[in-house]
């Protein structure tokens, strides 16, 4: 299956995503302007989840209580310091292999005002399942690690495992189409929505994938 014939396979929910996006971004035309003020004086190069900030918070804005999240693929942290920085209550779980060294350097800077977090250094996939035997649970995973078909399809099943019912699972880049990969993400998210689509609601499907769990 190729992203064409995933996009009309879904085009009723793309349509209303395309329509949410459009008042998501205008209904908080403002907060990336405030939040790049938050990261002004940290060490943040890698500024893709700029893109996704509105999305994201749009999914995360009505938890005021105490919730654990999840998040596969930290980088530089900044995703993680948003969620930090806004909401006080989250008891957060970062995994990445943090191979470049210096960007875990950043990675631990960025986050030093915090303590409500725990930072585990392994592949994902070995991580996930560590923390499965430890019958932890999630009510929110963002998923943003290894983007090749095959690993993302491993990385959201084991994450999958881990959210609570009703809990939210975001994934980033869900139609990247990289030439350089065999498996492309796009085939991971086709066989991951053939596998659980009984069993979850797509809140909103575009570059970015929100799934809710129902049971």
């Amino acid at each position: 299956m190729n992203k064409v014939i995933l996009k009309f396979k879904y085009l009723f929910i793309f349509y209303k995503s395309k329509i949410l996006k459009k008042r998501i971004i205008k209904e908080s035309k403002n907060l990336k302007i405030l939040f790049k003020k938050d990261i002004l004086k940290k060490n943040f190069n890698d500024l893709w989840f700029l893109n996704n900030l509105e999305i994201f918070h749009y999914f995360f804005s009505n938890k005021k209580k105490e919730f654990h999240y999840l998040e596969i693929g930290s980088n530089e942290g900044l995703s993680l310091f948003y969620v930090l920085k806004n909401y006080k209550k989250v008891k957060a779980t970062a995994i990445d292999l943090w191979q470049n060294k210096k960007k875990e350097s950043y990675f631990d800077k960025n986050l030093r005002q915090f303590n409500n977090y725990i930072k585990i250094k392994k592949d994902s996939i070995i991580a996930l399942r560590e923390l499965g035997k430890k019958n932890k649970k999630y009510d929110y995973i963002y998923v943003d690690g290894f983007h090749d078909g095959s690993h993302l399809i491993v990385d959201a099943i084991e994450s999958y495992k881990l959210l609570k019912k009703n809990g939210i699972m975001i994934f980033d880049d869900a139609l990247q189409n990289d030439k350089s990969l065999k498996y492309k993400s796009y085939q991971g998210i086709k066989n991951f929505l053939d596998f659980f689509g009984k069993e979850i609601k797509i809140l909103y499907f575009q570059n970015i994938l929100v799934i809710k769990k129902k049971i």
